[in-house]
């Protein structure tokens, strides 16, 4: 990746630690992938971020598929992604604004035996999972 020129910003990688209230917060940003090939290699980020930090479910994922578009492969790449994340795992929400990927998340959910709590924007994520416990 080059660096940016002048009068340019560099966009922060979909995959990064992100903080809120003073606690770290693992951002899975999908929002606007439309493209199939894009959102396969966002997961495969996403599965390679996850798998270097410690498996000891003390971390909390904000998942963004805002304006995402799914399909049978996309949704699969989720569900197996779900699943590979639950031992690093203690929380996750997603950012969702459409009934249908409302309805694909409540079957990751159940396939991949985690809670994943649905939220309308990131700022209700993170408060959820940056709340006192």
């Amino acid at each position: 990746m080059n660096a940016p020129t002048q009068g340019q910003t560099s966009t922060p990688p979909r995959v990064r630690i992100i903080q809120h209230a003073g606690k770290p917060v693992v951002l899975l940003d999908f929002a606007g992938i439309t493209d199939r090939d894009d959102g396969l290699a966002a997961v495969a980020e996403a599965r390679r971020f996850v798998a270097t930090l410690p498996a000891d479910g003390t971390h909390c994922t904000l998942t963004d598929v805002r304006g995402t578009r799914y399909d049978r492969k996309i949704v699969e790449a989720f569900k197996e992604l779900t699943e590979h994340n639950r031992p690093y795992m203690r929380a996750a929400a997603v950012i969702s604004d459409s009934a249908i990927h409302r309805a694909a998340i409540t079957m990751i959910a159940a396939f991949s035996r985690r809670k994943l709590a649905v939220f309308d924007t990131r700022e209700a994520g993170l408060e959820y999972l940056t709340r006192p416990d």
